[in-house]
């Protein structure tokens, strides 16, 4: 059983597709649990997986008090396991981890679960009321789990100091990408006349700048903003224009943002698309500007296209896949001044450029491949289905 929140655009919810679409189905049957049947990627889920909604399966509830409705999801899920005959759950994200994991050591199916951000700068913003009590509630129960995963390194690190975690019971788990059908979507056309049009400036070099992820302050979109604002204030001769993909709560705030910056004509939003690949292709460079990063997909994707990438160096992540500047630009993260200066020095040296941009293309499809990945996956969901109830053995160690 694969669970998470919902089927949103966000690379966690992206990552579980490619999972669902490439388990071995002569040694898994995958199902999936949702909270709630909602997002754009829910058309993406594989015709062969059930689907199980907790929010239809308790249908309205009501008289609400605090930690009545967790209680409840927990129970839901753990009688899901008990229907379904599930041998192995597996969640992403630490807010479904609160419900799966709990559900899961409750009726004794052996649980995986998998940290997607650095916790230490990911946690706070998203946990909500009664962070103190959700942390200790982690503690307990990525302690008990079977086998607790991190997208990276240096979410992994993080997790230990953050939650205590008993580092023999964590490892390192890096998201894949589909490589090939990646390039195949980057073969389209964007279909977006202000994108794909020439310069309107007489002798003007265009320079499209390409951007993803969730609407919010975390993905450091106000960086890339200013840091337009900046590279446009001081001319030399380009015409910018900067795509954000994607949707969140801060779409009119960064709106404001533009309209009051003046770049009505060099930023635009275009929403989720589910040809972004398409955009990352035609574009000079993709640029990362997060505050809070796990290990990005999207930085993956663009790489794949044969883009060059400028990226924001958060404390885990994109130095990883980055090798530690080998494979694209790297800057301080949260300064608008830093990322003006890594698209400065991208945009200026073309040919030096165009050799890490061919380097970086190699190294993930030899390296991040959602295939590799996902045979890894499965290596640790036989060896927790193995284990039982308990940790990981030696036994049965990978």
């Amino acid at each position: 059983m694969l669970a998470v929140g919902g089927m949103h655009g966000g690379g966690t919810e992206r990552q579980l597709v490619q999972i669902l679409r490439h388990l071995d189905r002569d040694r898994f049957l995958p199902q999936l649990y949702l909270v709630y049947r909602t997002g754009p990627l829910l058309a993406e889920i594989p015709a062969d997986v059930p689907v199980h909604v907790c929010e239809e399966r308790l249908g309205r509830v009501r008289g609400y008090f605090p930690g009545r409705l967790h209680r409840l999801r927990v129970s839901d899920y753990a009688n899901c396991l008990r229907e379904t005959g599930t041998e192995v759950s597996y969640d992403r994200t630490f807010l479904m981890t609160l419900i799966t994991a709990a559900g899961a050591q409750r009726v004794g199916v052996p649980n995986v679960s998998t940290i997607v951000t650095n916790p230490e700068t990911g946690f706070a913003p998203v946990a909500g009321r009664f962070q103190w009590l959700k942390r200790r509630m982690l503690h307990r129960l990525y302690n008990r789990s079977t086998q607790v995963l991190a997208v990276s390194e240096g979410a992994r690190q993080s997790a230990i100091r953050f939650y205590g975690i008993d580092p023999a019971r964590i490892r390192t788990q890096y998201n894949g990408i589909d490589v090939q059908a990646v390039r195949q979507a980057g073969a389209g056309d964007p279909g977006d006349e202000w994108w794909s049009r020439g310069s309107r400036i007489p002798g003007a070099r265009v320079v499209r700048l390409v951007s993803a992820g969730r609407l919010n302050h975390e993905k450091g979109f106000h960086l890339l903003i200013e840091a337009v604002r900046r590279l446009v204030q001081e001319g030399g001769g380009a015409e910018y224009r900067v795509a954000l993909l994607g949707e969140g709560d801060h779409r009119q705030r960064l709106q404001r943002q533009v309209q009051e910056a003046g770049l009505e004509d060099q930023v635009r939003m275009p929403g989720f698309r589910v040809d972004a690949a398409a955009w990352y292709r035609t574009a000079d460079v993709f640029v990362l500007p997060s505050l809070v990063e796990g290990m990005p997909n999207v930085l993956l994707e663009a790489m794949a296209c044969g883009t060059a990438v400028v990226s924001s160096d958060c404390p885990a992540g994109p130095a990883e896949i980055l090798e530690g500047g080998r494979l694209g630009e790297l800057c301080a993260a949260g300064d608008a001044s830093a990322l003006a200066a890594a698209l400065r020095r991208v945009l200026s040296d073309r040919p030096a450029t165009a050799r890490r941009t061919a380097l970086a293309e190699q190294i993930v499809a030899e390296k991040w491949t959602i295939q590799a990945s996902v045979g890894r996956l499965e290596q640790i969901l036989t060896a927790a289905a193995a284990a039982g109830g308990g940790r990981i053995s030696e036994k049965h160690s990978l």
